[in-house]
């Protein structure tokens, strides 16, 4: 059987609106960075697979393949872990402000919902320590949620610190790390209970054994303060909240929400970590937070960073949900030429608004090229004038 017809699992491709308008949000995302001051940086789309080691993904969801020299490489799955290899490999001097767009490649299991290639742009702000970064972060998750049309949504906070205190302290083998990780990801009361019958005597188990149910408004992180005295995790609840405080200074009617049991995909998380959602899908639309070991997996004195990334096919899914998605604007004029008028052909391109130059021999041609595409006007220009018809009334000299 022959592919010269098909595509790939998990890819499309963007026709006309589609491709248009998912252009139109990723040229909108730059632009914001850019009037920010943010630099823009590219990085190549197949990088050496070593790159992603600090990502908790199987080696089957990406795509691999050898070079000419027999070294694996692969699609990018991810954008800021290329972003660290240029920090840490040029004469890249922090701190910087960044910016990126661009396509990023993961496997998916089959019946997903997720395409395997997938558009994102985002920021990474990297050599900044202080609580201004994540404020920086959110202010434009919100920001451009807003300019791009998606109003109507919650952000959701976590700390990637609260987690790996209490897997520090319950000192797990690595098979129970995994079940307490899927006991927290599926919000398993009855299991957690079941899964902490041997810890009830640590100090942490009023907390941990609450953990599932951690989660909403954000009085909860007054509950969490009166469930311990830990100092790492009240420190983690602290930031949290001075965070909420700053970015209510802004949008005061942003709905916020926390996950104190929150465990991150994407295991270079060190600290504040924030997803934004919409009714219209279960999967965020903007994500990011807080890796300050980021570039120890290049072999780099650790060095403070926190980035936002934003998931622009998923943008587009909500905008379409909520029917807001708005037509491209068409072609209103087809402009025929004759061989000896193209110098005015070409001025009358420049100053007609949304026109396109016919490229038929014969002028009848052009007109059912625009009776086909519905487009109201055709001017036939001449060397020295044109002649201006309506297919939806008659025609006049001009």
């Amino acid at each position: 059987m022959k592919w010269n017809r098909s595509l790939p699992n998990g890819t499309k491709d963007k026709l006309f609106k589609e491709a248009v308008q998912s252009h139109q949000l990723e040229s909108l995302v730059n632009h914001h960075f850019a009037s920010r001051g943010y630099q823009r940086i590219e990085t190549p789309l197949i990088e050496f697979e070593e790159v992603f080691d600090g990502m908790a993904q199987k080696a089957t969801s990406r795509y691999r393949f050898f070079d000419d020299q027999g070294r694996i490489v692969v699609l990018r799955p991810d954008m800021t872990l290329p972003i660290g290899r240029v920090i840490s490999t040029t004469g890249v001097i922090p701190p910087v402000q960044l910016s990126y767009s661009g396509k990023v490649f993961r496997v998916n299991k089959g019946h997903s919902g997720e395409y395997n290639e997938q558009l994102q742009a985002g920021m990474e702000l990297i050599g900044y320590d202080s609580l201004k970064a994540e404020t920086e972060c959110l202010i434009n998750g919100v920001s451009v949620s807003q300019k791009s049309g998606v109003t109507d949504f919650q952000i959701e906070l976590g700390h990637a610190a609260i987690f790996q205190t209490i897997l520090s302290e319950l000192q797990l083998t690595d098979q129970k790390k995994e079940r307490f990780k899927w006991l927290l990801q599926s919000k398993n009361s009855p299991g957690m209970q079941d899964f902490l019958v041997d810890y009830q005597q640590h100090p942490l188990y009023p907390l941990i054994s609450r953990l599932p149910r951690l989660f909403g408004q954000i009085d909860i992180l007054e509950e969490v303060e009166a469930l311990t005295d830990h100092p790492k995790i009240l420190a983690s609840i602290t930031e949290m909240k001075q965070l909420i405080k700053q970015i209510s200074q802004v949008y005061p009617e942003q709905e916020i929400t926390v996950d104190i049991g929150l465990v991150q995909e994407l295991q270079y998380y060190t600290g504040i970590t924030f997803k934004g959602y919409a009714d219209q899908s279960s999967d965020c639309f903007f994500s990011g937070g807080r890796y300050d070991d980021l570039l120890t997996e290049f072999s780099v004195a650790p060095l403070p960073a926190v980035g936002l990334v934003f998931y622009l096919d998923r943008m587009l899914y909500i905008k379409d949900r909520k029917g807001e998605l708005t037509k491209p604007q068409g072609i209103e004029v087809l402009i025929h030429y004759d061989d000896d008028a193209l110098a005015l052909a070409e001025q009358v391109l420049a100053k007609e608004r949304f026109a396109r130059l016919s490229l038929h021999a014969s002028l009848e041609e052009t007109i059912e090229h625009a009776r086909t595409w519905q487009i109201p006007r055709v001017l036939h220009v001449f060397e020295h004038e044109m002649k201006d018809i309506s297919l939806e009334g008659g025609e006049r000299d001009e």
